[in-house]
């Protein structure tokens, strides 16, 4: 599920990993996508337990799973939501059918924060109708999530037996199980009712056996007002009045296919739909739901919808889709981008509607993004499901490989296949080169262990091994090998092994020559964390041969770590001397050096490594080879690919952070940045070289830095203009946004701080005279950041103010702007207030992005330490898809930490609330945080002589250590300058691509 997460997205600065910065032109999360940019981010799901549950389960090692004793074979499910302020409770009854595998006495199942009637529990035979007496009755909703009806003698093997209870469950504002969420209307307050079941909540619903592979078919009736609607996974099959209840009626849904239960999906609101044109999908009914006032926002997504699913997806896998019906709605308040559950899929507003005339272009590729995402787990994620949580990447990595070539069918102006390096590898290299990453498949058994798997490694680094896998098979062959799997195991669970052996046997039929079978080689990536870096060596020979090597690749290795395992994956290298004659070598795993004879052309050709960034690997070069690579790229860089190039400059800058090249000879790289103009290349130089500018910010040679960056930003700035055009093609839109967010904020050129100054100001005049769409976000964080507390109102009320979702999403960011601590703190006061009108769904957003803020940093780091007890009492119920909501507001501080003094203050948080942050990520942040402080003293004095030497500023001066400097907190800094420096983060995540899951 991508869904894309929203909140939380984009192409990462890197080592920096975090959700802020996942934030990119497309103006969103990803994971999503979050520690994943769908999420998020992207961005994109994340939903877990209640925290308070997760550490007392974690505290007591208490065993979250089910026996198999008994499996559920089908489910009657009656619920009657009352939603009405005072109330908020649904009354529930449910029928389980329930086969019994082995003899037992008990019956467990999930239930949390259920009030079980318990005199109403029944277990019958359901041959011949007997009942069997209930000896005692178990509730361990806390914190076991379970409930256990002991019966008076066992069950019999072979037998189907019949479990009925009643039950009152809360509308909770949580975002999970069965929840509530609201809008406002006409100036009316408005209530709905809808779910949110992964991962694992369909518990807090209704008692149920919450584990993937317990599937089961679900036959749902919904209660509501006659003035409301009802939808749920199956068509309606019957309404009838309910007795002595006048204004109510059921809604009877026909029975589901089998499936998990976190699929179970049901709303009731006051939505109206939008009916997508038959003719797009003969067979399916497409519908989108939406509050009234939003309707005109739903046609976008009723166009491409069910092209994606009748003309790509179900094509791409050669399979029907198997129920009559989607409906697809926008949910007010939804934890994640969106989410999957088959028949019913939710969105965020943000991630469904579009609006043809206000809305950007990085919000129309995000919502196509997200349905095609969404779609393509109708197949791979519900028609077939992963085992357990531990392969939840089997739904997750999948989807989010489909995303890209799902969204280019509808949309092949957006050039996705130039995005996904960008986008999603870079972004997961950042996170997967720290100690702290994990491997893509390890166990999982508690609600807390589940939780973290929704995160980078499962969405971005799933895709992009499986992209891996499909380039080395060949995609056709990849194709027809998926199809035969899904076949293979409809309406089934699986673990990573049947994929591979689906694939090998495909492999073998159409006689692909593999060095090892498709497991063999595919288990080197899934079954250990990290990636390795290609280690090129040339020998220039009469053979014309290389030698190669790999290590893992990690940005700060930590010579007392206790990890002792000797990485090496099976690597499918390509190389090339001119992109036209492409060349492939296997490296085995374990293999030590290999040499590589005859490489393409003369020792005299430059040889460029990972044809396309295809492989889940860097490459660095003898000093030779990338010198020729070079002088390639300043006398004419179009000799070499797109994609290749944003690979040769995130490598290198990355590279020469983990130590494996100098800093000299990555920057000198960046030199031929003057020249070009091309989005990709531009947006892998502006996440690595954020990193720098994040690290220079405050220190006494950031000038130097400014001054560099501002000869290379110029010419691409006066390339793409500041004014849009109507014969803008989709990348260009996104390159400009490039191009202002260093002009307009990091570098102050003044022709671009004038244009929004003036655009804003006109704006606050004459509210009908909006902004650009596509530079929005941008032009109102420039002019409140050099602006004032008027400035800043008016894009606050415009927010609360505003009926289109992407654009409330762009000024939310863009009021974090603000330069004027007192604003930032009162906006982080609104945060933790209900009725600020800043949803809990975007309080980690606001945050963030004030952590991103060069002045807001500081202001976020004292709000969370000062108002720990009023933070953690406002998020205690909330966790958001990828993790709890504190370690999340925690990893968003760590990114600008570049000096010890922060560094201390950041480690003793972590320290006084050190059961707060326990997880992966928060360790991931801490780590990232002590890697920038290591960083500043080792790279800083060489980047700074460096740079003089370019800018001609100082020649001859040497800057050797920063003993002698001033720290940045003692350095001035001016509104204007820190304007400057403000987008020195805050901007390049809103110019990097997001990203974002679950969706």
């Amino acid at each position: 599920m991508k869904a894309v997460l929203l909140g939380l997205l984009l192409a990462a600065v890197f080592a920096i990993a975090v959700g802020e910065l996942i934030q990119s032109t497309k103006d969103e999360s990803r994971w999503w996508y979050a520690p994943s940019r769908k999420a998020p981010l992207y961005e994109h799901k994340y939903q877990g337990l209640r925290e308070r549950l997760v550490r007392a389960a974690a505290a007591q090692t208490v065993n979250m799973r089910l026996p198999r004793d008994v499996l559920p074979s089908s489910y009657t499910i009656r619920l009657l939501p009352f939603i009405e302020v005072g109330n908020f409770t649904t009354d529930g009854y449910i029928e389980i059918l329930i086969d019994c595998k082995t003899a037992t006495s008990n019956i467990s199942m999930n239930a949390a924060e259920l009030d079980i009637m318990q005199e109403s529990i029944q277990v019958v035979d359901n041959a011949d109708n007997i009942k069997w007496d209930v000896e005692k009755f178990y509730d361990e909703q806390n914190p076991r999530e379970i409930i256990t009806i002991n019966l008076k003698k066992p069950l019999v093997v072979g037998s189907t037996y019949k479990i009925s209870m009643k039950f009152i469950s809360y509308l909770n504002e949580d975002l999970r199980g069965f929840y509530r969420s609201t809008y406002v209307e006409n100036n009316v307050t408005k209530y709905l009712a809808v779910s949110q079941m992964e991962a694992p909540d369909a518990r807090r619903a209704f008692p149920c056996f919450d584990e993937p592979n317990m599937k089961a078919n679900f036959t749902i009736t919904v209660g509501r007002k006659t003035s409301m609607s009802a939808i749920s996974n199956m068509p309606l099959r019957l309404e009838e009045p309910i007795p002595n209840m006048p204004d109510y009626v059921w809604n009877h849904f026909k029975p589901s296919v089998k499936m998990s239960s976190y699929l179970v999906a049901m709303m009731v609101s006051e939505f109206v739909s939008e009916l997508s044109n038959p003719s797009l999908s003969p067979d399916v009914e497409f519908k989108i739901w939406a509050r009234p006032s939003f309707r005109n926002q739903t046609k976008y997504s009723a166009d491409i919808g069910p092209r994606i699913l009748n003309e790509y997806v179900t094509k791409y896998f050669q399979i029907e889709f198997p129920l009559p019906k989607v409906d697809m709605a926008a949910i007010p308040d939804f934890a994640a981008g969106a989410m999957e559950n088959w028949g019913l899929i939710t969105y965020r507003e943000t991630d469904l509607l579009y609006d043809e005339r206000r809305s950007s272009a990085s919000a129309k590729q995000r919502v196509a993004i997200i349905i095609a995402h969404e779609l393509a787990h109708q197949w791979f994620g519900n028609l077939v499901t992963m085992d357990w949580w531990n392969v939840i990447w089997l739904n997750e990595g999948f989807a989010s490989y489909m995303e890209y070539p799902g969204t280019d069918y509808v949309e092949p102006g957006f050039e996705m296949n130039e995005q996904f390096t960008v986008t999603d590898l870079h972004y997961v290299f950042g996170i997967d080169a720290l100690e702290t990453s994990r491997p893509i498949d390890f166990e999982v058994n508690t609600p807390s262990q589940i939780n973290q798997m929704f995160d980078a490694i499962s969405y971005e680094k799933g895709s992009c091994i499986i992209r891996m896998c499909a380039n080395f098979l060949g995609e056709p062959v990849f194709r027809r090998g998926v199809t035969s799997y899904l076949n293979k195991n409809a309406y089934g669970n699986t673990v990573q092994k049947d994929l591979w052996d689906a694939l090998n046997t495909q492999a073998v039929n159409e006689n692909v020559q593999l060095p090892a079978t498709v497991e063999t080689i595919m288990e080197t990536w899934t079954k250990q964390m990290g990636y390795p870096v290609i280690n090129i060596s040339r020998l220039y020979d009469s053979a014309n041969s290389a030698v190669a090597s790999q290590q893992r690749f990690l940005l700060m290795k930590n010579e007392n770590s206790s990890d002792k395992n000797d990485y090496s994956w099976w690597v499918p290298l390509t190389y090339t001397k001119d992109f036209t004659d492409i060349r492939k070598h296997w490296m085995p795993s374990g293999s030590g050096a290999n040499t590589i004879q005859s490489l393409p052309g003369s020792s005299a050709n430059w040889v460029i490594f990972n044809v396309g960034q295809e492989g889940y690997y860097r490459v660095v070069y003898d000093e030779r080879n990338i010198e020729m690579i070079r002088n390639q790229l300043m006398t004419n860089h179009l000799a070499i690919s797109k994609k290749n190039r944003a690979q040769i400059l995130d490598d290198y800058l990355n590279m020469a952070r983990a130590n494996l090249t100098t800093y000299v000879t990555a920057m000198e790289l960046t030199r031929y940045l003057a020249h070009e103009r091309d989005y990709a290349p531009w947006t892998a130089a502006s996440v690595a070289l954020d990193y720098i500018d994040i690290m220079f910010y405050g220190y006494p040679d950031e000038q130097e830095w400014k001054n560099y960056m501002t000869v290379l930003v110029t010419a691409l700035y006066d390339h793409v203009k500041y004014e849009a055009s109507n014969s803008d093609a989709h990348l260009t839109v996104f390159t400009r946004s490039q191009a202002v967010s260093w002009a307009c904020g990091r570098l102050n050129v003044i022709n671009c701080i004038t244009k929004a100054n003036r655009d804003y100001q006109a704006w606050m005049t004459d509210a009908t005279k909006e902004l650009q769409p596509n530079l929005r976000r941008l032009i109102s964080c420039t002019a409140i950041a050099e602006g004032g507390r008027p400035e800043w109102e008016f894009g606050f009320n415009r927010y609360l103010d505003s009926t289109l979702a992407n654009e409330k999403t762009e000024l939310l960011r863009a009021i974090t702007c603000s330069l004027d601590v007192g604003i930032l703190n009162e906006m982080l006061n609104r945060m933790i207030t209900p009725s600020s009108g800043i949803r809990l769904q975007d309080a980690n957003t606001l945050f963030s992005n004030i952590a991103a803020n060069p002045v807001g940093h500081g202001v976020a780091l004292d709000f969370l330490i000062n108002r720990w007890d009023d933070v953690v009492a406002y998020f205690g119920n909330y966790e958001g898809f990828g993790g709890d909501a504190i370690t999340r507001l925690f990893r968003a501080l760590c990114n600008r930490v570049n000096n010890d003094e922060k560094l201390e203050k950041l480690t003793k948080l972590s320290t006084d609330h050190s059961s707060s942050f326990n997880s992966a990520s928060a360790r991931q942040g801490l780590e990232l945080a002590q890697t920038n402080v290591r960083w500043v003293k080792k790279h800083y004095g060489t980047i700074v002589n460096w740079l003089k030497s370019q800018n001609s500023a100082t020649e001859g001066t040497t800057v050797t250590s920063l003993a002698s400097t001033t720290t940045p907190s003692t350095v001035a800094t001016t509104p204007s300058s820190a304007a400057r420096a403000f987008v020195n983060h805050f901007f390049i995540l809103m110019a990097a691509i997001a990203t974002f899951t679950e969706f």
